[in-house]
């Protein structure tokens, strides 16, 4: 930073010494025995007056850019000003101040100077023409301002492929671009000025971009729409995802495979999620939900059957597919098939429309819910405001505390979208408890991590404090499940 600084003021320097110099000639050179009318004389108004109008030339270009560059346009254009401009401002004092030194200091004709200039562009032009082409191109770029620096670009380079990149400098010949890759792509002006552009950033940060989706015809659209909105409005939590433009999923197409969905959603690109990021989680949340849903993507397949058709897709109506759903929760992943199943046989369907408060904080509660379709809010009221603090997805319980329990709820939780839960009652769990006694300790257990993971780190807790704190609140919700569900069984030895 001092050299820059120092290189700075040399131009002034320069200047103030060659000024002197020259307006000292006579001194200095009878100082040198040089007589009075000798050529020296006038070769040394001829250099110093040259240097001395050059350094002021740099002094000039410095103040431009200083001052109308840097400061002035850098706030009128809200960035950085783009090299070509700077480099032109130079050539035009620099061209202005020679023009000057023909006709002031060395009396030559200004016109034939000009002229000569003129003829030598002319032949310069011929045969650098693809160069100036590039140079006259980068100059209307800056003045259209079509993309500026910092901009994401989309560029066709003709028949070497696509380039997509954050513009870095617009310069005389090249604009340099930085890609996702953190590459650098350099891309002649000229071709800027005959290829398809697509401005990323540009009229507004937002960006839509599409997915799609193949679904088997045995779905019903509504449903895998309905599936398929939950997912994209899942993402709205994501930095970089845009919450006041909604998704959209609309039927795109069909073909033999299926109906073919088109989900369309809008972010911020590489602000700070990139566009393939994005698709990412966009294709990651879809196959989750449809997962949950019983929903399989549509694939080639020939099928012969001299058998009943078996079912492809998940059906939360079959007892099968719920059984099977129910085995994958925390809660019921330790009870065998037919103990399930009793489960199953008990559970009420119920159809939440959207924006439908399921329970209130407070309630009282000897139930849980397993979400089948759609997607639930979690809201915690705190002094009079509720704030959300969670959500459920599809294949997740939610007010096992309230059936093992009887606890009160402790959020309330409403229907962010059209769902569908099943409602597990005290009824049906307490007998499938009394035939397995030892489920009530291991679901205390499981509770208990749980519980005590959400109230408090216990990665601050060495393993000997963790495994006292989860057996000691382990035997504490025992105690309650048993009084609860009146059951008559033995507490847990605490560990």
């Amino acid at each position: 930073m001092k050299h820059r600084s120092l290189l700075r003021i040399i131009p002034a320097i320069i200047f103030l010494l060659s000024a002197t110099l020259a307006a000292s000639d006579v001194f200095l050179l009878e100082l040198l025995t040089v007589p009075s009318g000798h050529p020296v004389h006038r070769w040394w108004q001829y250099l110093f007056l040259t240097a001395a109008w050059l350094s002021a030339a740099a002094v000039f270009n410095q103040m431009i850019r200083w001052i109308l560059f840097d400061k002035i346009l850098t706030r009128a254009i809200g960035g950085p000003v783009p090299g070509v401009l700077k480099a032109l401002s130079s050539v035009l004092v620099y061209l202005l101040t020679i023009t000057a030194i023909v006709g002031l200091i060395y009396q030559q004709s200004v016109t034939a100077f000009l002229a000569a200039l003129g003829a030598g562009g002319i032949v310069l032009g011929f045969g650098l023409r693809d160069l100036f082409a590039d140079v006259f191109t980068g100059l209307a770029i800056n003045m259209d301002r079509s993309f500026v620096i910092g901009d994401w670009v989309q560029v066709n380079e003709g028949g070497a492929g696509m380039s997509v990149g954050k513009i870095n400098e617009i310069g005389w010949r090249c604009t340099s671009l930085t890609t996702e890759e953190q590459t650098n792509v350099v891309i002649p002006n000229g071709l800027l000025g005959t290829e398809h552009i697509v401005n990323i950033t540009r009229p507004m940060l937002s960006t839509r971009y599409e997915a799609s989706v193949t679904v088997e015809f045995s779905v019903s659209p509504d449903r895998v729409k309905r599936v398929l909105m939950e997912a994209l409005r899942s993402l709205d939590t994501v930095p970089g995802f845009d919450t006041e433009k909604p998704p959209v999923v609309l039927i795109h197409d069909t073909s033999e495979l299926g109906i073919e969905y088109l989900l369309r959603y809008w972010i911020l690109p590489w602000n700070p999620i990139s566009p393939t990021s994005a698709n990412d989680r966009v294709y990651g949340r879809v196959l989750a939900h449809l997962r949950a849903a019983g929903i399989g993507l549509a694939y080639p397949k020939t099928d012969i059957y001299t058998a009943r058709t078996p079912a492809r897709q998940f059906d939360s109506h079959r007892k099968e597919d719920l059984v099977e759903l129910l085995a994958q929760t925390d809660v019921f992943k330790l009870l065998d098939a037919h103990s399930i199943a009793s489960i199953v046989d008990a559970m009420e369907r119920q159809h939440i429309p959207e924006n439908q408060v399921l329970f209130h904080q407070g309630d009282k509660g000897k139930s849980l819910f397993v979400l089948i379709e759609g997607l639930l809010e979690i809201d915690v009221e705190s002094d009079g405001h509720a704030e959300c603090v969670g959500r459920i997805h599809p294949g997740q319980c939610l007010g096992e505390m309230s059936l093992l329990t009887g606890e009160r709820r402790s959020a309330t939780v409403r229907a962010a979208s059209e769902s569908i839960v099943y409602e597990v009652g005290k009824k049906s769990i307490t007998l499938v408890m009394q035939q397995q006694p030892a489920l009530a300790e291991a679901l205390s257990n499981i509770l208990a991590e749980r519980q005590i993971s959400t109230a408090m780190s216990l990665s601050e807790l060495d393993p000997a404090q963790q495994k006292r704190e989860i057996a000691n609140f382990a035997q504490q919700l025992f105690t309650r499940m048993r009084d609860f569900l009146e059951l008559y069984l033995s507490a847990p030895k605490a560990q």
